[in-house]
């Protein structure tokens, strides 16, 4: 049955747990500290639950602020650009977890904008607004793409919660910067293992180190199911391809992991959500504090280390299609000869990665 309790990690507010008939588990911050409105919430998961269970709807889903309300889609398409910008920040901060840094830089993102564009519903925003922000607002080719980036992130948050049909951020060409992304130097990535003190985290570093992947590729790692111990091969879902595809374990990530008291389930279960991986917000801002204790570049990111690894090859003599191949890029030179399972015909390749060596 539908529950609600209140966090004293999260100032008091309410949070309604519940599991749906098809098994998923959701734990949802209402966002208050009444009692009274909480119950709202509650009686809310209670009556779809109970529609679920005879057939009437599909299933409960995850529950929002609109449901309780009793908001439809139109009327959350009718939001202003204002309201959600205020909405979308809190439930960054409490839903997501992001830090203080992230949420300034998603503020500024949206008063660059309504600096530009009057402000409006969420629904009524076209390409042509976009494209008219760009031309007049007053800040570099590098910010602008940045605050580009954050507000098709927004944007697609409220596709995603079905505040509107489409992102119209979506297909917006990116400016393209001078910007170089650094990898890290050997010192530099010994440096950081010695001072990470979390060994979930050091785990974490040393997946993405040895494999090359993106933070949410591994994040979103399950044990057993992608993990196979035998063959020494990963099962990973890659977010910019939108495919599966299997790669190597190599021997140092072989050599430097427990594998026999992995978590069951997401390899990286959160320990404040349990049944949920930790944020990709969560393990770039513990980057940031493990690099600043060790007095590293704040140059650096958590996308410097698939930098790192690619870099590290190309210096091992590896052609470039190979790492390509490992990486996860789409090559036209190798799709044309292998099946999605290419990196794995490259493990020789995968086994020259080595940071911890003598």
């Amino acid at each position: 049955m539908p529950t609600i309790n209140p966090r004293p990690d999260r100032g008091g507010k309410y949070q309604l747990r519940y599991q749906d008939i098809d098994g998923a588990y959701y734990r949802i911050d209402t966002g208050t500290t009444d009692v009274k409105v909480a119950r709202v919430w509650l009686t809310e998961a209670e009556k779809r639950l109970s529609l679920a269970k005879i057939g009437e709807t599909g299933k409960v889903g995850k529950i929002t602020i609109h449901d309780v309300m009793g908001i439809s889609r139109r009327d959350q398409a009718a939001v202003k650009m204002s309201v959600y910008r205020n909405d979308y920040i809190d439930r960054c901060r409490h839903e997501l977890e992001m830090s203080d840094s992230t949420l300034e830089l998603i503020g500024n993102a949206f008063d660059s904008f309504l600096g530009i564009v009057p402000d409006r519903k969420i629904g009524d925003i076209k390409s042509e607004h976009i494209r008219k922000w760009k031309r007049e607002v007053q800040v570099s080719k590098t910010t602008v793409a940045i605050y580009q980036r954050t507000l098709r992130a927004a944007f697609a948050r409220a596709a995603k919660w079905e505040m509107i049909a489409k992102n119209p951020f979506e297909g917006i060409e990116v400016p393209k910067t001078d910007v170089v992304r650094p990898h890290m130097t050997y010192e530099h990535v010994r440096l950081l293992l010695e001072t990470i003190d979390e060994p979930w985290y050091l785990m974490y570093i040393r997946f993405l180190l040895y494999t090359g992947k993106r933070r949410n590729e591994i994040l979103h790692l399950k044990s057993p199911d992608d993990i196979d111990t035998e063959n020494w091969v990963l099962r990973i879902w890659e977010s910019k391809t939108r495919r599966h595809t299997e790669i190597p374990i190599g021997k140092a990530l072989r050599e430097t992991i427990d594998w026999d008291n992995l978590n069951t389930g997401y390899v990286f279960d959160s320990f404040k959500i349990p049944g949920r991986p930790w944020g990709e917000y969560t393990v770039s801002h513990k980057f940031k504090v493990v690099c600043q204790k060790a007095g590293l570049p704040d140059t650096y990111s958590l996308h410097s280390i698939r930098h790192t690894y690619a870099t590290h090859l190309r210096s091992k003599g590896v052609p470039r299609d190979i790492v390509q191949a490992l990486l996860g890029h789409t090559s036209p030179d190798t799709t044309a000869v292998y099946d999605h399972t290419v990196a794995l015909h490259f493990r020789n390749f995968g086994d020259m990665v080595d940071f911890e060596e003598g």
